[in-house]
């Protein structure tokens, strides 16, 4: 049987299911779709908006207070008994990477609604934390200006990289 190549990895067709292989296709569309909107989407928002935005984004940040790094997944065990097959479960189970390490970890049963509501906010911090990075990229361009745009027609950036007003402008 042979076996797919996707996003650097090999995945053994019989090993894998196709949930699996579907979520790694998405998450690669997903990640092709982020470059082409970063690096080519046209710089449409003003100066304001985005500098308005990075602030939102900011705040949102800052509302959440619980999360936790990883996946959260369900797993069976397949039991045997007088010659039936049963489900044994479910069991919880938290697994993830930190520092380049892998770590996996139980999760009581009565505690995988809230630690679930947990992963799904370290997710959005994520989310979060990139639009941070592409607004304030499209600020910095922005401030720089384009190097093809006429140099009399280039929007001058009000503050400087701490935040501060210049001295000219205040």
């Amino acid at each position: 049987m042979g076996a797919l190549r996707l996003g650097g990895g090999w995945l053994g067709v019989r090993q894998k299911s196709n949930r699996v292989l579907r979520r790694s296709v998405r998450g690669e569309i997903f990640v092709a779709l982020l470059y082409l909107y970063r690096y080519n989407s046209p710089m449409s928002f003003s100066l304001s908006q985005l500098e308005a935005r990075r602030q939102q984004i900011l705040q949102e940040m800052s509302t959440i207070d619980r999360l936790r790094r990883g996946t959260l997944s369900r797993q069976f065990f397949k039991t045997l008994r007088a010659h039936t097959q049963g489900q044994q479960g479910p069991y919880y189970v938290l697994q993830g990477y930190l520092q380049g390490q892998k770590f996996s970890e139980r999760v009581p049963a009565q505690q995988a609604p809230q630690w679930e509501a947990q992963v799904a906010n370290y997710k959005r911090f994520q989310r979060l934390a990139e639009e941070f990075v592409t607004v304030t990229d499209q600020i910095t361009r922005r401030c720089e200006g384009q190097p093809d745009a006429k140099k009399n027609s280039r929007r001058r950036c009000t503050r400087n990289a701490s935040g501060k007003p210049t001295p000219s402008s205040g």
